[in-house]
């Protein structure tokens, strides 16, 4: 088993294969739970912000089993939600921190939070699409758009993975097949 590194709260949340909220607060960061959940696709927040932590505390507590084996339990949709719609302003407030503090005018080597393992960010262009990369895909008119990951670029041609389905067959689209999502006011420069 391995040692723990810390004893800040660890909150882990997302959706299963099957689309149901799933999540969990460990009393402890240990790579076994960040590495199952990873693996499930699911968000780690670690050490969290103080806007998160009353809802996170919500959350169940999970197991880690002397086998080495996590579990993360169900939760309710309408919890997830609040953790998610929480999460995300702090994403934004965190890009717009990060954006504009500079390494060089602080002198000191630059911080980078995990606030999501799913996606790296939003590009403001075609042209800056990259690996991990969110990026929407049509498809059809029934099925309507889906957020998607991008696994790689090849030139102009994209291979996604459904981020809400990780095990669904991989997509191929075109640069200019998808559609970006607002990244936000630009900053100021």
């Amino acid at each position: 088993m391995t040692k723990a590194i810390d004893a800040t709260p660890l909150f882990v949340f997302g959706l299963d294969e099957s689309g149901k909220p799933r999540g969990a607060r460990f009393s402890e960061l240990r790579d076994e739970i960040v590495r199952a959940a990873l693996d499930m696709n699911c968000w780690v927040l670690h050490p969290a912000p103080d806007d998160f932590v009353p809802h996170g505390m919500k959350l169940p507590v999970g197991r880690l089993y002397a086998s080495g084996r996590t579990f993360i339990p169900n939760i309710r949709k309408a919890l997830y939600d609040k953790l998610l719609l929480t999460k995300g302003e702090n994403a934004r407030r965190l890009e717009k921190e990060n954006s504009t503090e500079s390494p060089a005018s602080t002198g000191t080597t630059p911080s980078v939070p995990c606030v999501s393992p799913i996606t790296a960010g939003l590009p403001r262009s075609w042209d800056e699409i990259g690996v991990g990369h969110m990026v929407l895909i049509h498809e059809s008119a029934e099925d309507g758009w889906w957020e998607t990951v991008v696994e790689n670029r090849d030139g102009e041609i994209l291979t996604l993975r459904y981020r809400d389905f990780p095990k669904a067959p991989r997509a191929t689209r075109h640069i200019h097949a998808v559609a970006l999502v607002n990244p936000g006011p630009a900053t100021a420069s």
